[in-house]
């Protein structure tokens, strides 16, 4: 089961601690990886090798992917450097903390901009290829904190909550061809931005979490490999919890 040979996938943030876990997780059940970052190319070399360690096949693609252009270039690099393009994994974003009566517009204009349009840049241009070929799978990372709120973090949740209205939007629209999209939606994960947050915060979200602990990024790299497979052929449109029970719908 989740044998994703001869599969080719596009990781974007693979440089941090989240999408590394991505990236080898997919490789691992036998995909080749383009890993993208934007800044720290020493980690995505790394995360190559590591790949590359696997047997499998890997490349480097770096972007600022608030910038269309950019998005559609490593959508090609990866085509032209793997072989082609079945999965993306659409993981790189940011969050900044603010309580919402203080925060600042250009926050704002921030976070929705890495969040949801460089989401949007990718998933464009990724799209073009899979629906050429009539197979692929477009995964996007949500968050918890879209459904159930979470103070000073009011515009981080309406971004994520604009991924979601986006994936229901292609799942709708490029069902015809093979296409599936589908959102992730983490609960509090051990790895890169939990540990911004305070002490206080951190005992408040554990409180939340039916299971009793955090997460941890394989949690979440498990649920990707699934939803990049056969078996989740099924299922598009859809918003997969990984939370621990924090959130229940």
């Amino acid at each position: 089961m989740f044998d994703l040979s001869e599969k080719i996938a596009l990781v974007t943030g693979a440089s941090g601690s989240l999408g590394g876990e991505i990236a080898i997780a997919l490789a691992e059940a036998g995909a080749d990886v383009a890993c993208h970052c934007h800044e720290n190319l020493d980690r995505a070399a790394e995360l190559r090798g590591q790949i590359e360690g696997l047997g499998r096949k890997s490349i480097v693609v770096q972007a600022d992917l608030i910038i269309s252009s950019e998005a559609e270039r490593i959508v090609k690099e990866t085509v032209e450097g793997l072989g082609g393009l079945h999965i993306l994994v659409n993981n790189a974003g940011v969050n900044h903390q603010s309580l919402f009566l203080r925060q600042h517009p250009e926050m704002v204009e921030e976070v929705l901009i890495k969040n949801l349009a460089s989401q949007m840049h990718v998933a464009h241009s990724a799209s073009k290829v899979m629906a050429r070929n009539k197979w692929g799978r477009l995964i996007h990372m949500g968050s918890v904190v879209a459904h159930m709120g979470s103070i000073a973090e009011v515009t981080y949740a309406a971004s994520k909550a604009g991924i979601e209205g986006m994936s229901r939007g292609i799942a709708r629209e490029l069902g015809g061809r093979n296409v599936t999209s589908n959102v992730i939606a983490p609960g509090f994960i051990s790895a890169g931005m939990a540990h911004e947050m305070s002490e206080e915060r951190r005992e408040y979200f554990m409180k939340l979490i039916a299971l009793g602990r955090t997460g941890e990024p394989r949690d979440v790299a498990a649920a990707v490999v699934f939803l990049a497979s056969e078996e989740a052929n099924f299922i598009t449109g859809a918003v997969l919890h990984v939370n621990g029970g924090m959130y229940m719908q």
